[in-house]
């Protein structure tokens, strides 16, 4: 079977609709893959099913790992578990000095 570019392009839009129903935000890094290797697929059409996968690969996880170590990490801080928004009009009290 041999895999054409808009194959890709329902794979995208099907990982993206999952998105929508896991809280987790990872599956949409996997439909952007899934679009770059479309638009490859579009640029070259002779590429062959292991370097259609390979690029799938590649690319979605170069994107996680750029959510998760250069985006996620610039995030406020607050306590584990719990979201910003969940934080306002709460009570605290403090357990040291204010700077």
């Amino acid at each position: 079977m041999h895999i054409e570019w808009w194959h890709w392009v329902v794979g995208a839009v099907i990982l993206a609709l999952l998105e929508l129903a896991t809280p987790a935000f990872v599956l949409i890094w996997f439909a952007l893959g899934a679009l770059l290797v479309a638009l490859g697929m579009l640029l070259i059409p002779a590429l062959d099913l292991t370097a259609q996968l390979g690029l799938w690969l590649v690319a979605s996880l170069v994107m996680v790992f750029l959510w998760f170590k250069v985006f996620k990490r610039s995030r406020h801080k607050t306590r584990i578990g719990t979201a910003d928004a969940n934080v306002l009009g709460e009570i605290g009290l403090l357990a040291r000095a204010v700077a």
